[in-house]
């Protein structure tokens, strides 16, 4: 009997995606800066619905994917911002290590600005990467737990982000 009710659910899901995915995907668009980051964005709010121990219960299907779809938007928004600001606090930190901003530059709302651009131009796997080695200082094996990739990834989703973010701040000097 519990078979069956997932089975169902799932059913439910499913045809919502097929009914409404490119919907949630340009909804999501509207707020994000890449269709790479709305269908990851979507993906999540299917997942975490998938997760829903009562399917049943849910009245307006549609509307509540649309609200998970929120909420997901709501934390990534979120994270984006944490994220900004530990690149910050890095960039201090590379100055102190003799690296090229002073203090005050981090501290800078046009900086801090483009430190958000910079951010958003990576993948959302590598700026992950990328901040939980600098800001929250993980080693590549609990980057690659947290995230499910393999600390060979890490590796190189942090030297594709450092190697990014270099180039496009050194073009802002």
């Amino acid at each position: 009997m519990n078979q069956i009710l997932r089975h169902d659910a799932d059913r439910l899901v499913e045809g919502l995606a097929n009914d409404y995915g490119l919907d949630l995907i340009r909804f999501i668009s509207k707020r994000v800066r890449t269709v790479a980051d709305a269908r990851d964005l979507a993906q999540e709010a299917y997942v975490r619905l998938l997760r829903m121990q009562r399917k049943d219960l849910i009245r307006h299907p549609r509307a509540y994917l649309y609200r998970i779809a929120a909420n997901v938007l709501h934390e990534f928004e979120l994270q984006r911002k944490a994220d900004v600001a530990g690149l910050a606090r890095w960039t201090e930190e590379q100055q102190l290590d003799g690296g090229g901003y002073a203090r005050s530059d981090a501290e800078d709302p046009a900086l801090r600005s483009r430190l958000d651009s910079v951010l958003g131009e990576l993948s959302p796997k590598c700026r992950a990467v990328l901040i939980l080695h600098r800001r929250d200082g993980m080693t590549y094996e609990e980057i690659g737990t947290r995230i499910g990739i393999s600390p060979s990834m890490v590796k190189k989703y942090l030297s594709q982000g450092l190697r990014h973010c270099r180039a496009r701040l050194a073009e802002a000097r």
